[in-house]
Formats: structure tokens, C-alpha cells, sequence
């Protein structure tokens, strides 16, 4: 499996907790400080509330596969025939249910995708930047 290498804007203050625990080897998701009420992706106002403040907080690093999808063309403008093909997971944290993180599934040569299947977060160079890399975990 290949890792897609696209920029990722890194200069954004929005996501810059997210990047920062990937380097860090976290999983960091947004909570409202107040409430501990998980908020993700983190908008630049919560709905409803306002004056709402967020702070980033590591979750599990094992969950499950909400869904998956596996791309053996690139969409990406460029020539990214050698990052083909990949799975792209959306990962469910369990000490965060409801949330569901975007990544690609790493290390899982002959094991085939599935919903549910349980998973362990592992942070996966791309090009100059991480971006969230997920493991089967044996049975």
C-alpha cells in the first residue's frame, strides 16, 4: 500500500494541535474545555455556542474502522501513480465515540478492510508532514 503525499497547510491555527500531536506520536482531538464534550473538526465557532473554548486533548489510540475506502487512482493534480493504491479509514477513538478521524491504513499487507475491524493509531511520514496512519491489531 502507498502513502499519499499531498501539501497539507500547516500554517493554519485551526489544525495546528492536530499537527502538533502527530508529530508528538497523539491522536489529538478538540473538546469543549468546559463541558469535555468532544468537537471535531474544530470549527472556528461551535454552533450554539459561541463563547465555547477548545482545547486539544490526546484520545485512545486503539478504536475501530467506521468505514473505509480504498483508492487506486489518484485524484490529486501531479503524477501520484506511485501512491497507489491506499485504503483511506475513518477511525472511531474509543475514549471518543462519535468522532471519527480520517487516515490511511498502514501495515496490514494481507488483511483485507473491513467495518468494525479493530485498529491502533500510528502516525505515517508524508513527504514533509505526518499524517494519521492506522494499524490492524491482531486477533
Amino acid at each position: 500500500m502507498g502513502v499519499p503525499i499531498y501539501p497539507v497547510h500547516l500554517e493554519d491555527p485551526l489544525f495546528q494541535g492536530f499537527y502538533d500531536g502527530l508529530d508528538a506520536g497523539e491522536l489529538r482531538i478538540t473538546a469543549d474545555a468546559a463541558t469535555g464534550e468532544w468537537v471535531w473538526y474544530p470549527p472556528e465557532v461551535v454552533p450554539g455556542r459561541p463563547d465555547a473554548t477548545l482545547e486539544w486533548r490526546p484520545v485512545s489510540a486503539e478504536g475501530s474502522a467506521y468505514t473505509f475506502s480504498t483508492v487506486v487512482r489518484s485524484l490529486l493534480p501531479g503524477d501520484h501513480k506511485a501512491e497507489v493504491p491506499y485504503t483511506v479509514i475513518l477511525f472511531e477513538p474509543d475514549s471518543a465515540p462519535g468522532v471519527r478521524v480520517a487516515g490511511i491504513l498502514v501495515d496490514a499487507e494481507g488483511v483485507e478492510p473491513a467495518c468494525g475491524m479493530r485498529l491502533r493509531f500510528r502516525p505515517v511520514t508524508a513527504g514533509d508532514h505526518k499524517i494519521p496512519g492506522f494499524a490492524p491489531i491482531a486477533a
